[in-house]
């Protein structure tokens, strides 16, 4: 069957086979369409995925990519039962890694140089600040006042227009600003003698982006070791898959990187030469867009037709370092070669030294691993143009074929604040500073519940959903396994009577159309957050059906929902993988029986800390019965063990109607999360209410303050003499300073302030009589001896605060504690 792409003349050929089909059909890119995904070979899936440039952390706009592709390999082959052989390249070769080497290896020469605060040293970085700015602000600045004068002009850098037009200008004026910073603190500094390493080492971390790209403008064509690049590569590409491991995602079948498929790269692109796709331009190799797009049945931009005119664009994918020349035989003509400039790596080629470039990396080793067609490609949606649509057209033009990729499946972007997460924009959260917030469990939980293709924004809050939603199965898993634990030891007692009834089989229907639901919404290309649905749907329903009571149920039931839902969560990527539980999130411990699961070699690490809480018990409950304790410190204790010192364990203990406990077994992290969360929102509540009162007791004194001044004196201050001449017995002007009488609105106006201003003066009296009161309280108090009970009783009912001071009575070196009762005005409401 015959469809047609993205640019309405480029034919899409439905793949056909006459091995029989799950029923997947998925959102193709090319097509932008659902269509019926068909493997070439029976139920083989050739798989291509994009893998990371590993010259920094990976964030959670990574983490949004390789998850969201994870869970969709997981059901293809957990639970759609495909084979799946999945090849991902590590980039290893790139613009980016070069500038990131080469910088990072200038930068940590010239700290070491520069031991020191000096004159040297701040024109050098105030030199690279100008430099910064008229590069990456593109506003030309010579003096301090030029700066000052663009800070007004963009408001502080909220330049909203600015930041529409240049995404990274937020990130370029926050880099500069802080240089800028640095620098005045530095001359400062050293106006006052001060030039010390660490002055200098303030200086050089705040310049750190301004100062390493000017050093590369003058150094970085004299860096020659190529073996920092790979370094840089090698240490990056490490951090990514420790990341990976931490989300839970699994391994590629096959890992490339760019750097250990040169000579095959040489080949491919002297292919496309042979093939009149190509030619070389002054040492550097090109593909001829013109001459390949609309002839001999092949097309270009396949993916986004409508965005290969995008000079933008197209300038992005040929990366930092690849200016083209003016002479290339179309604008949108891009490197397949790069002819590598003093301070680059370079391999030999027929064309000189070089590397390769950006696009054509992925073309070479997705072919050299699975041929010259491939069932599946996937990455992140802003791979499609150029570089998905440039490795579509490279790739056709060397291996002669029409459909070098069958489908294309592109991840949603990943934003924050309304822009997307991106290394290139510095707005990101690594993976490691979300799993510190988060368990992998969590985010996969988040990724679940939006929809693969779709956009997804993260803001304040965002984790509500995930959260709330898995301590729903939480809860569900550990009373099913409390449940069944309780049922297994008592399963041959029988009362006689049937007990899977209505009810039961009302769930049991229920199952078999959740069953249905979830499949039918995984066939739908990968309709995760409705498959979500659904089993949070079934979960409700069994627990509204546990709500009945232990002696009311038919625990088999209540396993079966368990059972599948572990079974899909398992697909999903949810559960982990190993030593685990049937029912739920597959933690290593004991099994639902209450059998340990580990080997004899760890039962006295698992059952020791247990044993230590059992002794501990016991030795305080001892200690209560010897002492002649009562019943309430007991239950104290009871509680303390259930509610604090188990769960840390990761077992928890419910109370349930029957008189019996349910012992179920949880995550001790989760647990002290949960108990974390709770003190910070306690503490939270505490800190805002003591806010409150000082805010009161501010806004009191306060107004005492504003009624110490009398309302007769009130119009005769020194301001208000240049005002009036002439008042009334109470204090209100009726003349001007002129001597002229003010008009009765303007009398009438001051008359009202001078009625308010009578009540606060009031108020103000009234506090300095119970002043007094409790002043002559604590003149009798320390006229006699009173007695410790008296004093409290008197401070209780006088709200007065006694405290205790060693009082000189006249002897040599003797003292003795005399009360000291402190007061302070109070205002009676």
């Amino acid at each position: 069957m015959m469809a047609f792409t993205n640019n309405n003349s480029s034919p899409w050929i439905q793949p056909e086979s006459t091995h029989p089909q799950t029923g997947l059909v998925i959102y193709n890119t090319l097509t932008k369409s659902k269509v019926p995904f068909v493997p070439a070979n029976g139920n083989c899936v050739s798989w291509y995925g994009c893998g990371p440039t590993v010259y920094d952390a990976s964030h959670l706009g990574h983490a949004r990519n390789y998850v969201t592709f994870d869970i969709i390999r997981r059901i293809m082959e957990d639970y759609l039962n495909y084979d799946v052989n999945m090849v991902m390249n590590v980039t290893d070769i790139d613009d980016k890694i070069i500038l990131r080497a080469r910088q990072g290896l200038l930068l940590k020469q010239y700290r070491e140089k520069n031991t020191a605060l000096t004159e040297q040293v701040v024109n050098d970085v105030h030199a690279a600040f100008l430099k910064f700015v008229a590069s990456k602000l593109k506003e030309p600045v010579s003096v301090d006042a030029d700066w000052l004068a663009f800070v007004n002009k963009t408001n502080g850098g909220a330049d909203a227009q600015r930041a529409k037009d240049d995404e990274k200008f937020p990130m370029n004026y926050k880099a500069a600003s802080a240089a800028f910073d640095a620098i005045a603190l530095a001359r400062d500094q050293l106006a006052q003698g001060k030039g010390s390493q660490a002055s200098a080492k303030v200086l050089i971390d705040a310049s750190e982006d301004v100062l390493s790209l000017w050093l590369d403008v003058l150094h970085g064509a004299e860096v020659s070791d190529k073996q920092i690049f790979r370094d840089l590569a090698a240490y990056w590409e490490k951090d990514f898959f420790a990341d990976m491991d931490a989300l839970n995602v699994r391994r590629p079948n096959v890992l490339t990187r760019v750097s250990e498929f040169v000579p095959e790269i040489v080949d491919f692109i002297q292919r496309i030469i042979d093939n009149g796709y190509a030619y070389e331009l002054d040492g550097s190799v090109y593909f001829d867009i013109e001459s390949f797009d609309g002839k001999d049945g092949n097309f270009y931009a396949k993916l986004e037709p409508m965005l290969k005119g995008n000079t933008r664009l197209l300038a992005e994918g040929e990366g930092a370092l690849g200016a083209k020349p003016s002479n290339t035989r179309s604008a949108a003509d891009f490197a397949l070669w790069k002819k590598s400039k003093p301070g680059e790596p370079r391999w030999d080629s027929p064309w000189g030294e070089g590397r390769p470039g950006w696009h054509i990396e992925c073309s070479v080793m997705a072919s050299e691993i699975l041929g010259s067609n491939i069932d599946l490609h996937t990455g992140g949606i802003d791979l499609t143009f150029p570089h998905h649509d440039n490795e579509i057209a490279q790739s056709e033009a060397c291996l002669g074929c029409q459909q070098w990729i069958n489908y294309f499946m592109h991840a949603g972007h990943f934003h924050v604040s309304g822009m997307k997460m991106s290394k290139s924009l510095k707005n990101f959260t690594t993976i490691k500073d979300a799993l510190k917030k988060n368990s992998a469990r969590q985010i996969r939980m988040l990724f679940l519940l939006s929809k693969w293709d779709a956009r997804l924004d993260y803001f304040e809050g965002t984790m509500e959903g995930p959260l709330a939603l898995e301590k729903t199965f939480d809860n569900f898993f550990s009373n099913t396994n409390a449940l069944l634990r309780d049922f297994r030891l008592r399963q041959q007692d029988s009362d006689g009577k049937r007990h899977f009834l209505e009810d039961e089989l009302e769930l049991q229907k229920a199952l078999l159309d959740t069953k249905a639901q979830v499949h039918s919404a995984l066939l739908d290309s990968f309709d995760t957050p409705k498959a979500m649905r659904a089993l949070q749907e079934i979960v409700t329903r069994a627990n509204t059906y546990l709500q009945r009571g232990r002696a009311s149920i038919d625990p088999q039931i209540v396993e079966s929902v368990a059972l599948y839902v572990t079974k899909i969560f398992r697909a999903f990527g949810l559960v982990n993988d190993g030593v685990g539980s049937r029912i739920g999130w597959g933690s290593a411990g004991l099994s639902a029986d209450g059998a340990s699961q580990g080997p004899a070699a760890d039962r006295e690490s698992i059952l020791l800390p247990v044993a230590s809480v059992l002794s501990d018990f016991r030795d305080a409950v001892r200690e209560i019965a010897l002492s002649g304790g009562d019943k309430k410190a007991l239950l104290s204790l009871c509680d303390q063990v259930r509610d604090r010192d188990l769960p840390d364990l990761g077992i928890m203990i419910g109370d349930h109607g029957d008189g019996r406990a349910l012992i179920k077994f949880v995550d001790p992290e989760e647990v002290r999360r949960e108990r974390a969360a709770r003190q910070a929102e306690e503490e939270a509540k505490k800190a805002k209410k003591e806010a409150e009162i000082r805010a009161a007791e501010e806004k009191r004194l306060a107004k005492l303050a504003a009624g110490k001044l009398s309302p007769k004196d009130m119009f005769r201050t020194p301001e208000m003499l240049e005002l009036y001449s002439e008042w009334k017995e109470n204090g209100v002007p009726i003349k001007d300073k002129a001597g002229e009488e003010l008009p009765k609105s303007k009398v009438k106006k001051l008359e009202k302030q001078w009625a308010a201003q009578e009540k606060l003066h009031n108020e103000y009296l009234k506090s300095l009589s119970n002043y007094l009161q409790y002043s002559n309280i604590a003149a009798r108090a320390l006229r006699r001896v009173v007695k410790p009970q008296l004093q409290s009783e008197v401070a209780k009912r006088e709200g007065v605060s006694i405290k205790y001071a060693k009082w000189d009575n006249g002897k040599a070196g003797a003292s003795s504690p005399l009360p000291i009762i402190e007061t302070r005005p109070k205002v009676e409401n």
